[in-house]
């Protein structure tokens, strides 16, 4: 049973890079020894031993990026979703699902996560978009006559009927 660190694995997933780019054995070993810190005993037993565990960096390199593609296609979806919802919830939903794939993707690929603070609860009162017009009417509109509304518009004491664009009554008069 061969036990891989991350580090072990880093390392031998280097010397291999380095081998596919065509450097002889002393040059990847002085590399690795440059890059990870470990002796040149360390370095030339990984590459003696290639044949047992390169297999194995292998399988798990292909199922990091099998699991990687899963998550890209994941993302794909839920970025759809976004563009082609019809309502805020689901646009929040999937801005939640696409911050959640960004997250696990980030620690598929080695990514320390953070400490996250817990963030604090938003509740969002959904009222009838015709009370908000009526409610917005209203308030922007304080001459109009709401029963609803306290405020009135100020009156001057001086003002007079002819001052306020008023038209003369029509009723008869004794003169």
């Amino acid at each position: 049973m061969i036990i891989l660190n991350q580090n072990l694995l880093e390392r031998r997933l280097f010397e291999l890079k380095l081998e596919g780019d065509g450097l002889n054995d002393r040059e990847i070993v002085q590399e690795v020894m440059a890059k990870f810190g470990c002796s040149r005993s360390a370095a030339y037993n990984d590459l003696a031993t290639r044949t047992v565990w390169q297999p194995l960096v292998q399988e798990i390199a292909r199922a990091l990026q099998k699991s990687q593609n899963r998550h890209e296609q994941l993302y794909r979806k839920a970025s759809f979703m976004y563009t082609q919802a019809k309502s805020d919830r689901a646009r929040i939903a999937a801005l939640n699902l696409m911050r959640q794939i960004n997250v696990e993707l980030a620690q598929l690929c080695g990514a320390k996560p953070t400490e996250q603070i817990p963030t604090e609860e938003i509740c969002i009162k959904w009222e009838d978009p015709e009370v908000c017009k009526k409610q917005y009417s209203s308030d922007t509109n304080p001459t109009r006559d709401n029963s609803a509304s306290t405020s009135a518009p100020p009156v001057s004491e001086s003002l007079t009927v002819a001052d306020a664009g008023a038209k003369p009554s029509l009723a008869p008069t004794n003169s």
